[in-house]
């Protein structure tokens, strides 16, 4: 069939469809007017610039938006149609009806108005992504909607689109061309990354820190035209050095009082995510106490590279005065829309100015070369390669202000720094180019008009490898183990005994800092690192710490052989407690010892082989390890909790990759026994899972091969208790692997609750795949003691950290256990690339005996989030036998039903640090009493009460409300997600 009778065949049809149905007459004449002149797109680019803020980026892409849909357009109306000269259809094709609007005048092929349209969609999706697919869908509908009036046949608007479609491709390059020849303040910061332990031992990078630092303190003091020098953001490294060169002490000094030496303001670079809130507090706490022993803390929030933010961050940054952080992982898909530069808001409604580093840290790279070449060499390489180092931090920039970080990881300054920027300022005059640091950029930036709120854990631009959040799993048990020890035993004692221990303290926690750098907490260094360094740290703040916290306890309760029941926590409690070798229910005072005795209460039972009751539930457990559990005053039931599953792990120590096939513990018939001793009764049982022993040599499948994991779990329940405590371990001699135990809700839910930095958070369920980003998002995250589907269970995790919730909320799964053999591959799908050096880890695998404690809360009618939380808190931190002259305490006391947290309480000058949170979305008010009449409290910022901290000069920025006090009684109010820290004297 010839092609025009075709053509003119469908467009018969389809304008006469149009025609005779007053519904399509309708929606093609509203489609024409909505696009008359490209009167949507006009708006849609107004949109845009207004989407951004009305800043220079939006102007930029309005302009895109403009050029695509103009160029194609003006090459249609001026060139193609009176090259081709086609006619109207309603002018060549005989016997039609009136078309549904006024004939055009010009010619038809091809259709301007499908190329306009299609031109600015094309060029609005280039710009705002999330925008795109409705776009095309309208170009597509114009182009339907010529033919339907009747004014263009098919291959009318097909020519069209294909023009528009090469003018919306060309738009956003066209506009890029431009960016590079508009006027710039070109901000250079020489700096360093450096990892004080990741692919090499930290006596191996320090060997290669020490001649660094050399040169850099030797070129700083040498060429005044190197202006400033940024140290990563940490103070440890410094310390490094000078313990290997005390000679450079007083030249560190000089320049970074100076300014040309900036450090801080964090003591070490941590992983954000994985360690608590409260050692985030110290680190930054510890940072700008050793910035200000040689002057002063650099004064911009920087992070180099954490795999990720909590949502609380902007409210702790603000607690230390700081409104800015700087930072290169973490943004998803917002970063198309609110750019470079933008206001971070916290759940509590802080606010700081974020910098969004797109090209990753190491963004000024192409200004260094080598130092041989010659003046002209230097000046033709940063000729060639400056426009596309401009493009993408020039298209995201908010500002007319560009910040290039010149650096990376482990490098030493360029010396010829100065000469690259001078070769800019020739070859490029529009670019105001100058060596500077952090602060100088943040003093030009004006307050963003684009913000986002909550977490910083997307991939679009760089991989956040949250994987490591199950990579050796010890080393997040470890953390926690002495995180609590120190914040629960060793400070509070510290504080009631009057501060004496606080160097030691100081020490113990330097100690515990120096293994949250990310490459050691996340696990994913070589395995010397994680087995050789950092063990003996976690071996001493524990041994030490333990030393410590016995030592002041016997200050405390004095010298003698009264059995006392010890209670960490601030409210009163019921708990079991190994009193003469039996489980026995006692009645706990808050914070504080009171005497050893058994509590009348209902007794635990057994019923049978499996099943395991107190007053309030019952545990019906299954051979498989697997149980349920039952109120027994309403008689409602929970989902299956505590089935194992095991998938097989591609990936590596950043990234998890299935691989088949997937086997579990369902149905196994395990050994089971059941015993009561005392206040507690226990259901054992041991079983055997048969796991494949590693993968196949193509890496695509798990092997046919199996070995034998036997497990042991005991699954236990306390009179008085309202949760069941799991015990397991694993003997694993599987590789190539994930471990998971599935705790099933009995509901379905959009969103959930976990633990975090000073919050607990609302997370959505359903995660699903990005096109264009750089790792795909995942289920599984991190969470901190709690994760729960609020009204039906809450599961509380002892150091665990990698938690998902599957299949829109019916299913909790928490891994326990993920074993793998590379620090990094580059064949997965997940991410692009590799994320370090392909070395083999064979630690990682975890081979052995592996153990792990969780509880599980069922949430039935009468338990509240608070109640339930209350109930992981005491699960976490388990009252103590200790023998002394007297019973002691309370020394402070919160309301049991109050939702507020305890997060630290320390010794301070003349009194004492009190530290809370309220980690939801409602204020709340609550007392709390101590041991002794108050003599004044006070709001302070999260220094303390010591603004000298850091010589920031920083003013205070944000503290709670004041508090009341009436004698012994301190009242506080807390707005949502707001953390209060008080300074407390005593009379």
């Amino acid at each position: 069939m010839d092609l025009l009778v075709l053509d003119d065949q469908l467009y018969r049809a389809i304008f006469s469809a149009a025609v005779q149905s007053p519904a399509l007459t309708a929606l093609a004449v509203g489609i024409y007017w909505i696009n008359w002149n490209g009167l949507l797109w006009w708006v849609a680019g107004v949109l845009i610039a207004r989407a951004r803020g009305f800043v220079r980026r939006g102007w930029w892409e309005m302009l895109v938006v403009y050029l695509g849909m103009v160029d194609g357009w003006a090459v249609t109306e001026l060139i193609l149609k009176p090259l081709f000269r086609r006619p109207r259809p309603f002018n060549s094709v005989p016997d039609l009806p009136p078309t549904l609007i006024d004939h055009p005048l010009t010619f038809a092929f091809p259709s301007g108005d499908a190329t306009f349209a299609t031109g600015a969609a094309v060029a609005l999706g280039s710009v705002a992504p999330r925008w795109r697919i409705p776009a095309l869908l309208m170009a597509f509908a114009v182009c339907v909607e010529r033919v339907a009036v009747g004014v263009h046949h098919p291959s009318d608007v097909i020519a069209g689109a294909l023009v528009g479609t090469l003018a919306g491709l060309a738009a956003p390059r066209a506009v890029a061309l431009l960016r590079r020849r508009a006027r710039w303040k070109v901000f250079i910061v020489p700096h360093t990354h450096w990892d004080r332990e990741w692919y090499e031992r930290f006596e191996g990078y320090r060997a290669r820190l020490v001649p660094m630092v050399s040169k850099l303190l030797t070129l700083l003091e040498r060429d005044p035209s190197f202006t400033s020098f940024t140290f990563d953001g940490q103070t440890i490294a410094i310390e490094d050095h000078l313990e290997k060169r005390p000679d450079h002490h007083e030249l560190v000094v000089k320049l970074v009082r100076a300014e040309r030496l900036f450090i801080g303001p964090w003591y070490v670079l941590a992983d954000n995510i994985l360690v608590s809130a409260e050692s985030l507090v110290r680190n930054f706490q510890e940072g700008l106490r050793v910035a200000a022993s040689f002057g002063r803390a650099m004064r911009a929030g920087y992070v180099a590279d954490p795999f990720g933010h909590p949502a609380q961050i902007p409210q702790v940054l603000r607690g230390f005065g700081y409104s800015s952080y700087v930072f290169s992982r973490g943004i998803g898909a917002e970063g198309e829309d609110i750019g470079a530069e933008f206001a971070w808001e916290a759940p509590s409604g802080d606010r700081v100015l974020a910098c969004h580093l797109v090209t990753h840290y190491a963004s000024g790279l192409a200004l260094v070369g080598e130092m041989s070449e010659t003046e002209a060499e230097l000046e033709a390489r940063v000729r060639t390669r400056l426009p596309k180092m401009i493009d993408v931090p020039a298209r995201y920039a908010n500002t007319s202000s560009l910040l290039f970080m010149e650096g990376d990881d482990h490098v030493e300054a360029y010396e010829r720094l100065p000469e690259a920027v001078a070769a800019m300022h020739k070859v490029s005059p529009n670019l105001d180019a100058k060596i500077a640091s952090l602060e100088d950029f943040l003093a030009v930036v004006p307050s963003p008009r684009t913000s986002f709120a909550g977490e910083l854990v997307g991939g679009r631009y760089r991989p956040i490898l949250r994987g490591v959040n199950s990579t050796r799993v010890w080393i997040k048990q470890e953390n926690a183990r002495c995180e609590r020890l120190l914040l629960e035993r060793c400070e509070p004692l510290d504080a009631i005994t009057g501060g004496d221990e606080r160097d030691e303290l100081r020490s113990l926690w330097r100690t515990l800092l120096q293994n949250h750098p990310h490459d050691s907490i996340c696990g994913c260094s070589i395995d010397d690192v994680h087995d050789i360094d950092m063990r003996p740290r976690f071996d001493r703040v524990s041994v030490d710490g333990a030393t410590l916290a016995a030592s002041l306890e016997r200050r405390v309760l004095g010298e003698g052989n009264t059995t006392l029941v010890w209670n960490d926590l601030p409210w009163a409690r019921d708990a079991v407690v190994d009193l003469d070798g039996t489980p026995t229910r006692v009645r706990c005072a808050a914070f504080g010892a009171v005497a050893a005795s058994r509590i009348d209460g209902a007794a635990v039972r057994v019923d049978g082989d499996g099943a395991i009751e107190n007053e309030l539930l019952r545990v019906e457990v299954a051979t498989d390890g697997s149980f349920v559990v039952v109120d027994k005053q309403s008689g409602g039931r929970s989902g299956t909790q505590n089935l194992l599953v095991d998938d097989g792990d591609r990936g590596d120590e950043y990234t998890y990759s299935y691989a088949g096939p997937t086997v579990g513990s369902r149905g196994i018939a395990g050994a089971r026994r059941s015993g009561v001793t005392g206040d507690r009764a226990t259901v054992i049982v041991d079983l055997l899972l048969q796991l494949p022993a590693r993968l196949r040599d193509d890496r695509l499948a798990r092997t046919a091969e199996t070995v034998a994991c036997p497990v042991h779990m005991e699954v236990s329940l306390d009179s008085g208790a309202r949760r069941v405590d799991v015990t397991l371990e694993v003997d694993n001699q599987a590789r190539d692997h994930r471990l998971r135990v599935l705790c099933e809700t009995g509901t379905r839910s959009l969103t959930h609750i976990a633990g975090s930095t000073f919050a607990w958070l609302d997370r959505t369920n359903r995660v699903s795949g990005k096109r264009g980003w750089v790792e795909q998002p995942t289920a599984e995250r991190c969470a901190h003691d709690l994760v729960a589907l609020d009204g039906a269970v809450m599961i509380g995790l002892d150091g665990i950290r990698e938690y998902a919730v599957l299949h829109d909320g019916r299913t909790i799964a928490v891994t326990l256990l993920r074993a793998m053999g590379w620090l990094s591959r580059g064949d997965m799908t997940e991410r692009r690339g590799h994320a370090g050096p392909a070395l083999e880890t064979p630690s990682a695998q975890m081979i052995g005996r592996r153990a792990y404690r969780y509880c599980v809360v069922p949430m039935f009618s009468d338990m509240s989030l608070a109640a339930a939380a209350r109930e992981v808190r005491e699960f976490l931190a388990p009252a103590r036998v200790v023998r002394g002259a007297r019973p002691v305490g309370p020394f402070m006391e919160l309301p049991r039903e109050s939702i507020v947290q305890p997060s630290a309480l320390r010794a301070a000058r003349d009194g004492v640090a009190v530290r809370l949170f309220n980690p939801r979305d409602r204020e709340e008010a609550v007392d709390v009493r101590f041991h002794r009449t108050i003599a004044s409290a006070r709001a302070v910022d999260l220094r303390e009460g010591d603004l000298t901290l850091g010589n920031t000069g920083f003013e205070v920025l944000r503290t709670a409300a004041p508090p009341e006090t009436d004698g012994a009684v301190m009242s506080v109010r807390l707005a949502p997600y707001e953390i209060g820290t008080y300074l407390v004297t005593f009379a």
